[in-house]
C-alpha cells in the first residue's frame, strides 16, 4: 500500500499529512495521482460529524476526468475503489465538495495493483479563494429554506472552483458558511467576532463540531497550515456578504462606526495576506447575494494602496444573483446557474484587471 503523501500524491487544496494520514477538511480540497494498472482503492475514515445522517462529508472521485462517483459518507471506515475498464496509464482525484464547518475526514492509505503511484504535475498558475457559503456552494444542490444538509454542498459547482478550471490553475479554497472580516452572520444585532476569517485563516481549517475520530480528536483549528506549502499566483477574497446581515441588524446610530471598524479590518486582512504571499496578486469581490458593502471594500481596498503603494490589489464587482433567471439554492443562496454567470465574469475581470 501507499501512504498519501507529497511523494505520491498531488495535494490538493489545505491538507496535512501527520501521523501518518493526510487530514482534509475545507472545501474540495483532497489528492490527485496517477497509476499504471487498472484499480486502485483509496481507504478513508470520517469524524463522527463527516458520517453522520444529517451532514456528511460529500465526496466526488474523478477517473480520468470524469466522474466516477459522488456520494456521501455513511461509515466511520470507507473503502472507495475505482476499476478502470482496461490496464494502463490513469488519474484518479479524490476530493471531498462539503465544506469543514461540517465535519473533516482523513486519507489513511491507497492501494493499487500499480506497482508505484505518483503525484501529477502542478498547474502553471495557483489560485486561492477565500469565501464564505457562496464559495461552499452552500445548497445548490437544494431549494427551500431551512432544510440544508451537507448533501446538497457541492463544491465543484462553486464559481470558485469553475474559475480555476477556466484557467487550469491549481486551486485552494478557504471558506467557512456565515463566516465574514468583521462579523458573522448575524439578524439580532449582536456582533460575532469568533466567526471571522483573519483569526483562522492560518488554520489548516475549522469545524463547529469536534472533529472526533475513534482513536482520538484532531481539530482542524488546532492545526496550523504552513502557507509555504501553496504559493498562489493570485488570491480572490470574497467575504462581506454576512457582515451585511450585521450592518442591516443594528441600530442605525451604530453602523457608521462599524462600517469603519469593517474597513479597518479588511485592510488588515489585506495586510496579513500580503505579509504571507508577497507577490500574490488580490483581487476583492463581492455580490452575488449583494453589493450592499462593496462601496466599504472599496473603501478599504483603497486606503490600503494609499498606504502601502501595493499596485496588486484590485477590486471587482460581481452581479447579483439573478433569481428570476436562475432561481435559487437553499436559504437564498445562488443556484448553479448563478455560479455558472459568476464564473463568466470573474474569468472576464480576471483576463483584464491582471492579463491572464
Amino acid at each position: 500500500s501507499f501512504e498519501p503523501t507529497k511523494k505520491n500524491v498531488k495535494i490538493i487544496g489545505r491538507a496535512n499529512y501527520q501521523d501518518g494520514y493526510l487530514w482534509v477538511g475545507l472545501t474540495d480540497a483532497g489528492i490527485e495521482y496517477k497509476i499504471n494498472g487498472k484499480t486502485t482503492t483509496i481507504n478513508v475514515t470520517a469524524d463522527t460529524t463527516a458520517y453522520s445522517e444529517d451532514m456528511p462529508a460529500r465526496i466526488i472521485i474523478y477517473a480520468d476526468d470524469d466522474v466516477y462517483l459522488d456520494t456521501v459518507i455513511t461509515q466511520k471506515n470507507t473503502d472507495f475503489t475505482v476499476d478502470f475498464k482496461r490496464p494502463g496509464k490513469h488519474v484518479v482525484r479524490f476530493i471531498k465538495v462539503s465544506e469543514a464547518e461540517r465535519g473533516s475526514i482523513r486519507i489513511n492509505e491507497i492501494k493499487s495493483d500499480s506497482k508505484k503511484i505518483s503525484p501529477t504535475a502542478p498547474a502553471k498558475l495557483k489560485m486561492e479563494f477565500i469565501g464564505d457559503s457562496i464559495t461552499c456552494a452552500y445548497g445548490v444542490d437544494g431549494t427551500g429554506f431551512g432544510n440544508f444538509s451537507t448533501r446538497t454542498q457541492d463544491g465543484t459547482k462553486s464559481y470558485a472552483f469553475k474559475t480555476a478550471q477556466k484557467f487550469h490553475a491549481d486551486y485552494s479554497i478557504v471558506a467557512y458558511s456565515g463566516f465574514s472580516i468583521l462579523s458573522c452572520v448575524s439578524f439580532d444585532g449582536g456582533r460575532t467576532p469568533n466567526s471571522t476569517v483573519p483569526p483562522i485563516y492560518d488554520r489548516l481549517g475549522f469545524s463547529f463540531a469536534p472533529n472526533e475520530f475513534d482513536d482520538g480528536t484532531f481539530e482542524l483549528q488546532s492545526a496550523t497550515w504552513d502557507q509555504q506549502q501553496y504559493i498562489p499566483d493570485l488570491v480572490v477574497i470574497n467575504l462581506g456578504t454576512n457582515d451585511n446581515s450585521y450592518f442591516q441588524s443594528i441600530d442605525p446610530s451604530k453602523v457608521p462606526s462599524e462600517t469603519e471598524a469593517f474597513i479597518k479590518a479588511y485592510e488588515d486582512f489585506l495586510s496579513q495576506i500580503r505579509d504571507i504571499y508577497p507577490k500574490a496578486k488580490i483581487l476583492c469581490t463581492l455580490g452575488m447575494m449583494g453589493q450592499e458593502v462593496f462601496p466599504q471594500i472599496e473603501e478599504a481596498v483603497s486606503n490600503y494602496i494609499s498606504k502601502t503603494g501595493d499596485k496588486r490589489v484590485k477590486t471587482f464587482k460581481l452581479s447579483v444573483q439573478n433569481e428570476e433567471k436562475n432561481g435559487l439554492g437553499i436559504d437564498g443562496h445562488p443556484s448553479a446557474q448563478s455560479h455558472v454567470d459568476a464564473t463568466k465574469e470573474l474569468v472576464g475581470a480576471i483576463e483584464k484587471l491582471f492579463g491572464w
